[in-house]
């Protein structure tokens, strides 16, 4: 099979034109004797290098004042993150905090039981066969920053079977929990009367002030 060839003519092939074509030049292009371009020189490198370092230096200075800044105005901004301890203990009945535990509540208030005095006796709670008076002191610390309200009602007393048992209502014990308000970073001491069924054993103390119920072990 034949193959066609372009027809060569006088013009034919053009002729290249001298000052179309680059010449390089060995003044055009140094380079070092590493290999490396004759601009990129250690004082470059030197200089890069510290200004990076400055750079960050800068940004943790910066990062460090605004910390400090934002502890200043408002430390619990940083310690928000921080449980308070007895917050996450006697969350549930089956996982009641031990007798000589503290719980505290979503408000910030503390409860711990100073005291158990089982087959107690009142003049204003009469005697009755198979059943016993149980009184309980406790004591309310509010860790808030804001007036925090309690009540004796706020109390049960759970049986094994979590059946519960009221206290004693009015003033039928000296120094009664009773009700009112606590202002932050003060506490009191108050007493629970409980009439139960003689003998009753596993007793769990309940106390919701209105963020949550909390449950500690009688001794």
């Amino acid at each position: 099979m034949s193959q066609y060839y372009p027809q060569s003519g006088p013009y034919y092939p053009p002729e290249n034109n001298p000052e179309d074509d680059y010449i390089y030049d060995e003044d055009d292009y140094e380079v070092e004797e590493d290999g490396g371009p004759a601009g990129d020189s250690l004082l470059q490198r030197i200089v890069i290098f510290l200004a990076g370092g400055c750079l960050v230096f800068l940004c943790m200075g910066c990062c460090g004042l605004l910390l400090a800044g934002l502890f200043t105005l408002d430390p619990t901004a940083l310690l928000a993150s921080t449980p308070i301890p007895g917050s996450d203990l006697g969350l549930t009945f089956r996982e009641a905090a031990f007798p000589d535990e503290s719980v505290v509540s979503e408000n910030k208030v503390r409860l711990t039981i100073m005291d158990v005095n089982r087959n107690a006796a009142l003049p204003a709670v009469p005697p009755v066969e198979g059943r016993e008076l149980i009184i309980i002191t406790v004591e309310l610390v509010n860790l808030g920053e804001v007036e925090a309200n309690f009540s004796e009602r706020d109390f049960l007393l759970l049986n094994s079977f979590e059946e519960a048992y009221q206290p004693q209502a009015g003033n039928v014990v000296d120094g009664a929990l009773g009700r009112g308000s606590l202002p932050p970073g003060e506490g009191l001491e108050g007493r629970l009367a409980f009439e139960i069924i003689a003998g009753e054993r596993d007793l769990v103390l309940t106390w919701d002030d209105g963020s949550g119920a909390r449950y500690i072990y009688l001794e």
